[in-house]
């Protein structure tokens, strides 16, 4: 098929479809990559918002992250590229960064629950911490913790008005690798970050943010994203 009859073929199928009909081929092959090509164009049509440009690793560069969960204090050396979500979403060969926040005052944590409209359909209905991916704008080409830190900042004000000045501290707790569902395409850097302030609310409209008192946790373990379970695990748990 030429690529307009791909894209003629696309039309009406599914995301599960068309990822199908890619992956016949090698990664990279001409073929592959018309395919994925085919799957940005349904993916920007069906979500707007993934025509943007972010930051993301080659998976190749990432072979020494173990699997997991694990705790960290310094990011590794990596190099980072910039390209276009849509291309990048479903896509094997590379991961993105998502900085993702447990934001706590005192004994209080908060999260958000991600609505139907939610950026990354894949989390929608689930509550979460605050973070997403690392945008162009973020892009410090001597730092990678300046990048990752510039786009966890980005999000904290976009998402729940948390600016510096609500800061009390930010810690680097751990970096998360997994290849289940959604997780596939990213790399998790988790921060703590501790306000001085509880006063703050979600402002995205998908978003509804939550507080839960450390006593609460457990209660809504089943509603928790995968990170956030897997996270909830190893630090929050009283």
């Amino acid at each position: 098929m030429t690529f307009e009859e791909k894209q003629q073929w696309a039309e009406g199928k599914t995301m599960e479809d068309i990822l199908k009909e890619r992956d016949m081929y090698q990664i990279g092959s001409d073929e592959w990559d018309e395919w994925n090509q085919v799957k940005a164009i349904v993916l920007e049509k069906m979500k707007p918002s993934t025509r943007e440009s972010i930051v993301y690793f080659h998976e190749s560069d990432l072979e020494e992250i173990p699997e997991g969960l694990s705790e960290v204090s310094k990011l590794p050396l990596l190099l980072t590229y910039i390209g276009r979500r849509s291309e990048l979403e479903y896509n094997p060969s590379q991961r993105h960064p998502i900085p993702y926040a447990i934001v706590k005052y005192k004994k209080y944590y908060f999260f958000v629950l991600r609505g139907q409209g939610v950026g990354e359909m894949r989390l929608a209905g689930k509550k979460g911490m605050l973070g997403g991916h690392v945008d162009e704008v973020d892009y410090d080409e001597l730092s990678l913790s300046k990048t990752l830190l510039n786009g966890l900042r980005r999000e904290l004000v976009e998402e729940a008005g948390i600016t510096d000045e609500l800061i009390q501290s930010i810690e680097l707790k751990g970096l998360l690798k997994s290849n289940n569902g959604v997780d596939e395409d990213h790399l998790g850097v988790i921060y703590l970050i501790e306000l001085l302030s509880k006063d703050i609310v979600s402002k995205e409209e998908e978003l509804t943010g939550i507080w839960l008192h450390e006593k609460e946790l457990e209660e809504h373990i089943a509603s928790f994203e995968s990170w956030t379970k897997l996270i909830y695990e190893k630090w929050l748990k009283a």
